[in-house]
C-alpha cells in the first residue's frame, strides 16, 4: 500500500480480502518492521502470494558513505557466533561502499560491557556478527552502533563480500549456550 501509494481499499482488492482484514494485516507488519529496525532484527517474508522479484530486479542499494564495521573473529579469521567471547574484532572500513582498509584487533577480556566499548572506542558504527546478548544489543544501540546479527560462520573476507553486495543471509541472533550468565 504504501509502496504503491494505494488506498486501504484498494490494496485490500488486490489482496482480495476485506479492508478491514487488510488493516489488522497491515497494522501487524507495521509493528513488525518497527520492532525489527529498532532492535536490529531480520525482516523474513514468506508466503506464496507475494512475488517481490520485480522490485528486487530495479532496486536501487543504498549503501552509507562511511562505515567501520566490527566483525568478531575466530583465530582461523571466520566470523565468531559468539559476540562476547570472540578472540579477535575485525575492523573493516568502508569508504562509498568499497573496503579501504582492514585491521585485526586482540578483543578485550570477556566483561560486561566490554566488547561494544571497545568497539566505540575503536570507532565502529556497525557491528556484523552472529550471536549475541540482549544486553549487548542495548549498550551497542546507546552508543550509536548499528548491529547486524544473525550474520554467517564463515571467512570474514566472504561476509563483507556479501555484506556488500547484499546476498548475507542472516540467521538467528539471539544467544543461545553460555550467554545468560551472571556478572558481579
Amino acid at each position: 500500500m504504501d509502496y504503491e501509494e494505494l488506498q486501504q481499499s484498494q490494496a485490500a482488492e488486490l489482496m482480495n480480502v476485506s479492508r478491514p482484514t487488510f488493516t489488522r494485516i497491515y497494522d501487524a507488519a507495521r509493528k513488525k518492521v518497527a520492532k525489527a529496525i529498532v532492535e536490529g532484527c531480520g525482516v523474513v517474508i514468506t508466503g506464496d502470494n507475494a512475488d517481490f522479484e520485480e522490485y528486487q530486479n530495479r532496486k536501487i542499494k543504498i549503501r552509507i558513505m562511511n562505515q567501520k564495521i566490527a566483525i568478531p573473529t575466530m583465530a582461523d579469521g571466520t566470523l565468531s557466533q559468539h559476540f562476547g567471547r570472540a578472540p579477535k574484532f575485525t575492523f573493516v572500513t568502508l569508504k562509498e561502499g568499497e573496503v579501504i582498509e582492514t585491521q585485526v584487533l586482540d578483543a578485550p577480556p570477556h566483561e560486561h560491557g566490554s566488547a561494544p566499548r571497545f568497539i566505540a572506542a575503536n570507532g565502529g558504527t556497525d557491528v556484523l556478527c552472529g550471536g549475541l546478548g540482549a544486553g549487548a544489543v542495548k549498550i551497542l544501540n546507546e552508543l550509536g552502533i548499528q548491529v547486524h546479527g544473525g550474520a554467517p560462520a564463515l571467512p570474514v573476507s566472504k561476509v563483507v563480500e556479501q555484506y556488500l553486495n547484499g546476498t548475507i543471509v542472516y540467521g538467528d541472533s539471539s544467544c543461545h549456550g553460555g550467554c545468560h550468565h551472571h556478572h558481579d
